[in-house]
């Protein structure tokens, strides 16, 4: 009986990790700042900082435990994680997950030569919205695609534009300050954060930490986790390789951050979905935007109204609730416990 000497075994671990990595698709392209942008940052600094004691959790958040994408060797990884966030973004305005159509977002956005860049998936589901998988399936004959189906538009109608509306976000916008903190905080306050990673086949990304090393491609990432562990700070993505580690989602520290792996993060502003929403809400919400919503009875609750949703002030934040309203102008509107409580909710302010 004979053995494999231990650095022959890492070798021949290392080499299969590497070949299985390259049979996964990226097409993340970087793409320029342009003025006409709409920033996050500026709002950041307005609500509460991240806390990493505390994290978040999205899969907490919506009570589901969201289904892993597989985009086998097709670049759309930018449609992949767009559409993780939209059907995200849904289930916070519905209660119920549904899979969003990846390849009815990368087929409108993919460039010639395959990926495509960030900010155009964000614009898409604004300008076009977004529909549900079982109308433009992800998949083709069930399995993972390649990238000829993913780039098919034959799907397209006017049918489908006008079903599209119905999942419209309100606006994009980009994190030009690309630190951990600030990508934390906008997951935390907008459910999620789709970003690009520069990585390179080094064996890592086959395992739950990947790790930094050569700038030899670009992949697009839906990160809707964050904390910290024994290890440090992280913020995770359940990526778009499929189910790899048993449900668990992959984490990337601070060095992806400090040595600017990271780029063109964007985040969505999403506005109610008139199917699930009264008239009276709708109108409230819209003539309270950026304005304060103050619970008549007890306990008095308090809440900004910022993008369509009512964002809870915290106790020790009402000073800069005040200023917020007072920047902006903005006044105050008081609402019987029923309608407070059939406001659609964001995260605390």
């Amino acid at each position: 009986m004979w053995s494999i000497p231990p650095l022959i075994t890492y070798i021949y671990m290392g080499d299969k990790k590497l070949q299985q990595e390259k049979q996964f698709g990226k097409g993340a392209i970087r793409q320029p700042l342009d003025i006409r942008d709409r920033i996050y940052d500026g709002i950041a600094f307005s609500v509460a900082p991240f806390d990493w004691n505390i994290g978040y959790d999205i899969e907490k958040v919506i009570n589901y435990t969201i289904p892993f994408k597989d985009q086998d060797g097709s670049s759309s990884c930018v449609g992949q994680a767009w559409s993780y966030y939209l059907g995200i973004l849904n289930a916070v305005e519905t209660g119920v997950y549904t899979n969003i159509s990846a390849k009815a977002i990368y087929s409108q956005i993919a460039l010639n030569g395959g990926g495509a860049y960030i900010r155009e998936g964000g614009k898409l589901a604004v300008n076009w919205g977004a529909v549900l998988d079982s109308l433009v399936t992800s998949y083709e004959n069930g399995n993972p695609p390649m990238e000829k189906f993913m780039i098919d538009t034959s799907w397209k109608n006017s049918i489908i534009d006008i079903v599209a509306k119905k999942l419209a976000s309100k606006e994009f916008r980009m994190i030009a300050d690309i630190t951990m903190e600030i990508v934390a905080q906008g997951m935390r306050d907008n459910f999620g954060v789709v970003g690009g990673v520069d990585g390179s086949n080094n064996g890592s990304w086959n395992t739950l930490e990947p790790m930094p090393g050569k700038k030899e491609w670009g992949h697009a990432l839906y990160f809707g986790k964050a904390g910290i562990d024994e290890k440090g700070k992280f913020i995770a993505t359940p990526n778009s390789w499929g189910n790899r580690f048993n449900g668990q989602w992959q984490k990337l520290r601070e060095a992806w951050f400090v040595e600017q792996y990271m780029f063109n993060p964007w985040l969505l502003i999403d506005k109610i979905n008139i199917d699930y929403m009264s008239q009276e809400i709708i109108d409230l919400v819209k003539q309270n935007e950026k304005g304060m919503i103050i619970e008549n009875e007890a306990p008095g609750r308090k809440g900004i109204i910022y993008a369509g949703k009512l964002m809870e002030v915290l106790n020790g934040r009402e000073g800069n609730a005040a200023l917020y309203l007072i920047e902006n102008k903005t006044s105050v509107r008081r609402v019987s416990k029923d309608i407070f409580n059939q406001l659609p909710k964001g995260n605390s302010f």
